[in-house]
């Protein structure tokens, strides 16, 4: 069963854009979720490890940039009338011998 418009055929790929947001979406609400997770284990009685949590935190706070930034870009394209995918790496042209 296929759930989005996403399709890889021979040689084309195509990607589904409301997939893409859908997907920034989840991983949004999971990074924060696991930030306030933290959080929260930082609020517990008897607990003394902030270093350890503290690095935890961080980690998910920049995944939680890069979520953001990522999730508000596919929301504010939807208004403008072109998409340049960058950072796909360059497929190698096979050699005839």
């Amino acid at each position: 069963m296929q759930v989005t418009k996403n399709d890889l055929s021979f040689n084309h790929t195509t990607l589904d854009y409301q997939a893409l947001h859908r997907t920034a979406v989840i991983a949004f609400a999971h990074t924060r979720n696991e930030i306030e997770r933290y959080l929260h284990e930082t609020h517990e009685i008897g607990r003394t490890n902030f270093s350890s949590t503290a690095g935890y935190i961080l980690k998910e706070a920049e995944q939680l940039a890069v979520v953001a930034e990522t999730l508000h870009t596919l929301e504010e394209g939807l208004t403008r009338e072109e998409l340049e995918i960058v950072n796909k790496p360059e497929v190698a042209k096979e050699v005839s011998k």
